[in-house]
């Protein structure tokens, strides 16, 4: 099995600097016995694409990289109370210079940083980052996905599109994945606050039955916190 060093060495990352790092953050890396039960857990999830573990907040929790293509060197943030394989950031240095700043933290949830994220993002998108979308959009249409290799395809579509391109996700809002539907909701309304299809996105987040996302919604936090798009929405 791939040791955690050989990864670091392929991000030229020195481990005894990021161990120590980790240390005064709150995060650790996994050991080989965790990367391998974690990687055991992993196969219950027919990705198609291996997610590797790299570092834990003795929380259940875990940050993984991806070691194929199409999502290469991608990070993907795990979170045992909310599971999403989407992409976060571009690569171990971008997460590690987040955790530096202190963007991200063991004792707050994750998604409370998704502005600090490489993904989605208010940029352009790079020729590499377009190329990866093209090949993601022809693999979505193999019809022997699993539903989460599906679901990680068709996210991972949704974040990397750039804002001056997000109509070419609205199709997502109809997916009959309900995880698909919830991520586009996110991006398009918590992220982008997309008003040209601000109808659309009331009536999709109608189908989505979660209960953090309806809790977040219809009891206040978002209407609260967004004065303008998501108060607007559900005055």
């Amino acid at each position: 099995m791939k040791k955690i060093e050989d990864v670091l060495s392929e991000f030229n990352i020195d481990p005894g600097k990021l161990k120590s790092l980790l240390g005064q953050k709150g995060f650790r890396l996994l050991a080989d016995d965790e990367i391998a039960e974690t990687k055991e857990w992993l196969e219950n999830y027919q990705l198609g694409i291996e997610l590797f573990p790299v570092i834990t907040n003795d929380e259940s929790d875990f940050i993984g990289v991806y070691m194929e293509k199409p999502l290469l060197n991608k990070i993907a943030l795990m979170q045992h109370h909310n599971l999403d394989f989407t992409p976060k950031f571009k690569d171990l240095n971008s997460l590690i210079k987040n955790i530096e700043n202190g963007f991200i933290t063991r004792d707050n949830d994750w998604e409370d940083f998704r502005n600090n994220f490489d993904y989605p993002s208010q940029n352009a998108t790079t020729a590499y980052e377009h190329s990866i979308i093209g090949t993601l959009h022809q693999e979505l249409e193999d019809k022997r996905n699993s539903n989460d290799r599906y679901e990680l395809l068709a996210s991972t579509i949704m974040v990397l599109t750039p804002y001056e391109k997000v109509e070419d996700i609205y199709q997502f809002l109809e997916d009959e994945n309900i995880f698909v539907r919830q991520k586009c909701v996110s991006v398009l309304g918590d992220f982008y606050q997309h008003e040209p299809i601000k109808e659309k996105i009331r009536e999709t987040l109608k189908t989505i039955n979660n209960k953090i996302l309806e809790k977040k919604v219809y009891n206040g936090s978002l209407v609260e916190t967004k004065k303008g798009f998501w108060k607007s929405l559900f005055k």
